[in-house]
């Protein structure tokens, strides 16, 4: 018989100042950086500026894609 250590309690949750660090650095070796002044207004008209068109859905279309990649083809009709 095989016995299975029960997890303590500490370890089911993440260091959040490690995620915080690792995500920091991730951001900046992309050359992503915070923008306070940032709101989805100011996104749209980007989106817009750059040719992008609300009525193609692109953004959630690729999302939809994404997660469709995970799924098992019998699932994938019923969240569509």
């Amino acid at each position: 018989m095989t016995v299975v250590r029960k997890p303590d309690i500490k370890e089911l949750f993440a260091d959040k100042k490690e995620i915080q660090r690792l995500v920091a650095e991730q951001m900046e070796s992309m050359g992503i950086q915070f923008d306070p002044t940032a709101t989805a207004q100011k996104a749209q008209e980007m989106m817009l500026a750059e040719g992008i068109r609300p009525e193609d859905n692109m953004l959630s279309r690729g999302i939809i894609a994404a997660r469709e990649e995970y799924l098992p083809p019998e699932l994938r009709d019923e969240i569509s």
